[in-house]
């Protein structure tokens, strides 16, 4: 499964792939704190996902069961 994190800098726009919800809610996190702006998550399923949703993907994870992959 890959989930995109797309995000904006001074140098302009990024975009990196994690293979799991925690990976990539790490990831963006960490460009938040990093000053990056429009930071969102794509999930394989198409979803997606702004900073005050991480929560709620979060939850989908927990719901999804271990494997964190949202195939379920």
């Amino acid at each position: 499964m890959r989930f995109l994190i797309t995000a904006q800098d001074t140098a302009g726009k990024v975009t990196l792939n994690r293979e799991s919800v925690p990976a990539a809610l790490k990831k963006a996190e960490e460009l938040i704190s990093d000053g990056c702006w429009n930071v969102e998550i794509v999930t394989p399923d198409g979803g997606t996902y702004q900073p005050g949703e991480f929560d709620a993907l979060r939850e989908r994870v927990g719901a999804a069961g271990p494997d964190m992959s949202l195939t379920a």
